[in-house]
Formats: C-alpha cells, sequence, structure tokens
C-alpha cells in the first residue's frame, strides 16, 4: 500500500485510480464501511437535498390548497372514501386540482380518543359537516353543531360513507369556515337519501 505522502501527491487521476483499485480489492461489507467512514457527507447530502425537495413540495401544496368541504364521518366503516370525495367535488363545482374535499373518518363514538380528535378538529376549524349516530351528537356535539336533520335510513351513506349504524344525524358545525358548501352537501344528502 502506498504511503500517505506519496497519495497527497498525486495527480486527480492517479487517485481515481487508486481509488478504484482499492475498492476492487475489497468485500462487499468492506467496501460500505470504506465509504461510510471516509465519504458520509458526501452520501447524506443527496438524502438532504431530495427531503428538502419533498418538504418544499409539500409545503406548497398545502399553501395553494383550497378545502371546499371538511367532512367528519364518525364510526364509518368504508375502506376507501375516494368516490364520495370525487361526487362531493363534482356537486360542489370544483374545476381546479388545488380544490379538494376532507373526509375524516377515524372518530369512534364511545372512545376518549375520538372525543379528543373531535373537539380538536372543532376547536381548529376543521369541520363542517359531521355524521354521526344521534348518541354521539346528544353526548359531544350539542354545543357545537347544529343539528340539521336525521335520517332514518340511507343507502347512499351506507355505501359511500360506510355508515351501519340508524338513525344517522347530519350537523353542521357552528363554526364552520364553509357554510355554503356544507349546506350544498346537505342538498346532496337529501338528494340521494
Amino acid at each position: 500500500m502506498l504511503d500517505r505522502r506519496y497519495e497527497k501527491q498525486m495527480t486527480r487521476e492517479e487517485r481515481k485510480q487508486f481509488e478504484k483499485e482499492k475498492l476492487s480489492q475489497m468485500t462487499g461489507k468492506e467496501k460500505l464501511e470504506y465509504l461510510w467512514m471516509y465519504y458520509k457527507i458526501w452520501l447524506l447530502v443527496p438524502v438532504a437535498v431530495i427531503a428538502a425537495i419533498y418538504l418544499g413540495v409539500t409545503m406548497y401544496r398545502g399553501m395553494n390548497e383550497e378545502i371546499l368541504l371538511n367532512l367528519v364521518v364518525v364510526d364509518g366503516l368504508a375502506d376507501d372514501y375516494e368516490g364520495l370525495e370525487s361526487e362531493i367535488r363534482e356537486y360542489l363545482g370544483a374545476e381546479k386540482s388545488n380544490q379538494t374535499v376532507r373526509i375524516n373518518s377515524n372518530i369512534t363514538s364511545g372512545a376518549y380518543q375520538g372525543e379528543a380528535a373531535f373537539s380538536t378538529l372543532i376547536g381548529t376549524e376543521s369541520v363542517d359537516v359531521v355524521i354521526c349516530p344521534e348518541s354521539f351528537y346528544d353526548e359531544y356535539g350539542r354545543d357545537v353543531l347544529e343539528k340539521a336533520f336525521v335520517l332514518e335510513e340511507s343507502k347512499w351513506l351506507k355505501k359511500e360513507a360506510g355508515i351501519e349504524y340508524e338513525p344517522v344525524c347530519i350537523c353542521i358545525a357552528k363554526n364552520t369556515p364553509n357554510r355554503e358548501n356544507a349546506e350544498a352537501f346537505l342538498e346532496l344528502v337529501e338528494e340521494n337519501k
């Protein structure tokens, strides 16, 4: 092996050739250890750049997103709400790709976590319409929700939102930032009972 003094005197091409020869004589594990020991900063730079780009794009999308409706489905059992989202977007006349409908379906009645999540959503004005059992409205929603109507049965909500309970209570949040769209959603529900 060459001594360090001689290695420092090499030209750039000679150093590249020397590195190639050195790496070709190592096993895979030795190569990884060598690269990590001497070049870790150069291995981390691309990761940091990719993370920064991802964060920037995510922040840009978040700042330019227009939320048409925040819908909370309590005790919903649907696996996928894509069909419901697109139907609501279409009904509300969404024309731009940044106009979105958010459906939050992780609220469960009768659980402390559900109550805490619901309170957080209400406090951050992230709720326009709530679909819930009447017992949930009576227990958690009387002060923060306006009871719009109660459906004894809704095949459409059962199909689209996985609602298995009856009666179904449809409410508008008192602090909704999207009252007009919330009322339009109520019309959509009425039309599709």
